[in-house]
């Protein structure tokens, strides 16, 4: 490791220039369930090529990280011939070298946008590839990205690709204060599925129209909600306006835990502000009694994918409220339960046909929170148990020229509708009408499920049924909703981190400096990992990518000490001053404590680096 004096942030890149071509350390996803610390190093085409290259300075532990690891080519963002998958997508990177028109300079300190694709690509040249491709995403889908292995190469297409996607700008350069901290700052993709999943949320108003973002005053309801996420949610929340804060605010967890929140100066704060915060033990047998005893919440994130959990969301949640699942369950077999009401009457099937047909709604664009009524822009449309002809005919004459048409009735004659194209069944869906009931309604839907596409709409145009949602495909893949009068609550779930998202953390960031827990430099990282894989505490843990002989620690002064002990220098004198910076400031993470751990290993703070 190169010692680093006070500098410029272009003298930083061209020191740094000079390790890119050296073996270096990584962690890796290498197959289920395994993790290496491997060298690796840049192929020379792409530090030569068309490539952005830039440094890891940190990286925060995520819990998703736990599916990739377990799943490895099973995951839906690892290529299904992966060998070797960079981990880590909650990170802070340094510009090596940019090259033009890519809106960042060498030496620059910037948040990059993790989601990649919302459609399936090939990862290695950025490609449309709908057979093999992956929904690419940072620290998951690639070998020489991710938050975890020291230097990372980007192709330069891959600035518009993402952009022509929807995410928005690749790269985001930091203008943060001389309090905010590289771990904060790393927060930046969770705090973007956070903030960007709470501006997906929608409630329909008094007229029908979609009303986004948790409404202001709401009744909220974080299931789950002593993990991180859940955290760092209530913590978004609560930096609003009073006036638009939630009156109450629910929280489920181990009842350890939740004695441990009950002193966080983030609920006490809350709470002195007016807002109820109610803490409820989740194996209490009362627990949807209490999740309702102040009034039914308008918004309830599930932090945790488990039948009981999505039993009390689908219990406790207020009439057309919005539940969102926010933790993809790795298991399939995981379903969510809708009752479905009876559908509405109509005096004719062609009033009742216009009606259903704008009850349908997409959103404008797959990673964009407004919805617009009627049919997707190119309609794969099928129609499941319409046993009477004439209904069925009303359907199709409310359908769009152009639009591909299967049903489980017999068709029309084809010049009875010309405009139509009578397709068969071999697409994926994009509207689907169900005119049955009861079980046969819910065996037609667990049968058309996997065939929906993406941002796909359902509509039970006769109902009652019971149905069954599958977690992790609604989740992962179709991200379907379920629309119509009959719909008992609204459905979204994570976001994908947007670029307009991850650049409110980047350049007006929230401290979140209160949840980190432990730290550790890269060649101690899978120690840290197995440790919170086996103890599940709370909180988030930061690996301080510069700094690879720093052990695993838990953020303490106490521990910063006994750990120095058996340490070489120089760590041993950076554990030794932050651990007086700890004690001076309550054993909480602070950008002090990183300057001074840096100030020990003869480096400058890469965020007090001089532009020139």
């Amino acid at each position: 490791m190169t010692s680093r004096v006070a500098g410029t942030k272009k003298h930083r890149a061209e020191e740094l220039s000079k390790e890119l071509r050296q073996p270096q350390a990584g962690i890796f996803i290498t197959g289920r369930n395994r993790m290496e610390l491997l060298d690796d190093e840049l192929p020379a085409g792409m530090i030569e090529g068309d490539f952005v290259l830039a440094a890891s300075i940190g990286n925060i532990r995520c819990t998703s990280d736990e599916k990739a690891i377990r799943q490895f080519t099973g995951h839906v963002r690892i290529p299904p011939n992966a060998t070797q998958i960079a981990l880590g997508h909650e990170t802070i990177l340094q510009i090596v070298s940019a090259g033009p028109d890519t809106g960042v300079k060498n030496g620059d300190v910037v948040a990059i946008t993790p989601g990649h694709a919302s459609r399936r690509i090939d990862p290695l040249t950025y490609q449309d590839d709908p057979d093999n491709g992956v929904l690419a995403a940072l620290g998951y889908s690639y070998r020489y990205l991710g938050g975890l292995r020291r230097f990372n190469a980007i192709p330069r297409g891959a600035i518009s690709n993402v952009e022509d996607q929807g995410f928005g700008r690749l790269f985001h350069p930091v203008n943060a204060g001389a309090e905010v901290s590289l771990a904060s700052l790393a927060h930046a993709e969770p705090f973007a599925c956070n903030y960007g999943s709470n501006r997906f949320i929608f409630v329909l108003g008094n007229k029908g129209e979609f009303v986004y973002g948790v409404p202001p005053r709401a009744i909220v309801a974080y299931l789950g909600g002593t993990s991180r996420m859940a955290m760092i949610n209530l913590t978004i929340l609560a930096n609003l306006p009073e006036s638009q804060r939630p009156t109450v605010v629910y929280i489920t967890g181990s009842q350890k835990k939740l004695d441990e929140l009950d002193h966080f100066e983030l609920i006490q704060n809350l709470r002195a502000t007016g807002t109820r915060v109610e803490l409820i033990d989740r194996r209490d047998p009362n627990v949807i009694e209490k999740l309702t005893r102040h009034g039914r919440p308008q918004v309830i994130w599930t932090n945790f994918a488990a039948s009981e959990v999505y039993l009390q969301a689908t219990s406790a949640i207020a009439p057309g409220g919005n539940i969102n699942f926010y933790a993809g369950a790795a298991d399939p077999d995981l379903m969510i339960s809708m009752d479905v009401g009876p559908a509405r009457e109509f005096t004719a099937f062609d009033e009742e046909a216009g009606h259903q047909v704008q009850a349908m709604h997409h959103n404008v664009h797959p990673v964009n929170p407004a919805r617009r009524r009627g049919l997707s822009e190119e309609p794969v449309v099928h129609f499941s148990g319409f046993s009477n002809r004439e209904r069925f005919l009303a359907y199709l004459e409310k359908l769009p020229d152009g639009a591909r048409v299967s049903a489980d009735i017999e068709m029309p004659p084809a010049d009875q509708f010309p405009g139509l194209n009578f397709c068969g069944d071999s697409s994926l869906y994009t509207d689907v009408f169900i005119a049955s009931s009861g079980d046969r309604a819910s065996a037609a839907y667990r049968n058309l499920e996997k065939s929906l596409a993406r941002n796909s709409a359902v509509n039970f145009v006769t109902g009652p049924c019971r149905i069954e949602i599958e977690s992790k495909f609604t989740h992962y893949h179709s991200r379907h909703q379920i629309c119509g009068d009959n719909v008992p609550w609204h459905m979204t779930n994570t976001s994908e981190p947007l670029a307009i998202d991850l650049e409110q953390q980047a350049t007006h960031p929230i401290s979140f400096d209160w949840l980190i827990r432990g730290v550790a430099g890269l060649n101690h990282t899978l120690e840290m990992f197995a440790d919170v894989e086996e103890r599940k505490p709370f909180g988030s843990y930061f690996t301080l990518m510069d700094l690879p002989d720093i052990p695993f620690v838990e953020v303490s002064a106490k521990v910063f000490r006994e750990s120095a002990a058996a340490c070489k220098e120089p760590v041993r004198a950076a554990l030794l001053a932050a651990a007086d910076a700890l004690e001076a400031n309550g054993d909480t993470w602070s950008r002090k404590i990183e300057e001074v751990i840096y100030d020990a290993h003869g480096m400058t703070h890469p965020l007090s680096l001089k532009e020139s």
